[in-house]
């Protein structure tokens, strides 16, 4: 027989890791996955300036198809990219020349890697608190484990007056 509140214990910690921990674990590993992906789509977009702005590719301008709603497309000449429209977010453009543009995209790449990294972070804490929870988790049930068999072997010491070694 084993002790019930030790095993009443052990039942708590496993709950606590699999309702709180690795909820927690889930939703940092979600938001990382956004913030990468973000972080991605301003790498490209900052390789997309890059490839327009290129006179050696595009010395006249380029053509492009812009969307005008509900897919319809009319055809378009960029003559000037010395500036650029750019989206800061909730739908709010503002011009900014290529230096002006690619520093910006360079500020919000290392914020976005900065919070990644804080995130790793969060989340290898997260998985050390897991680990060091399974690992109490462990001695407790070794603990049971040793108590059952001394019971076992004083029960067969009484019914055969034998000691095991």
């Amino acid at each position: 027989m084993s002790d019930p509140k030790v095993e009443e214990t052990i039942f708590k910690y496993e709950t606590f890791i699999n309702d709180v921990l690795r909820e927690d674990l889930r939703r940092v590993q979600i938001r990382l996955e956004k913030i990468n992906t973000e972080t991605s789509d301003l790498i490209q977009e900052k390789h997309t300036i890059k490839v327009i702005t290129d006179k050696k590719m595009h010395p006249d301008g380029f053509k492009t198809q812009v969307n005008i709603g509900c897919n319809f497309f009319m055809e378009a000449a960029v003559r000037d990219t010395s500036t650029l429209l750019m989206n800061l977010g909730l739908n709010t453009y503002l011009e900014f020349t290529l230096e002006e543009a690619n520093k910006y995209l360079d500020v919000r790449i290392k914020a976005f890697e900065e919070m990644a990294t804080a995130l790793q972070d969060k989340a290898a804490k997260i998985r050390a608190h897991i680990k060091m929870m399974l690992i109490g988790i462990g001695q407790l049930q070794d603990e049971l484990n040793m108590e059952d068999s001394k019971r076992r072997n004083v029960h067969d010491e009484s019914l055969y007056g034998v000691k095991e070694r």
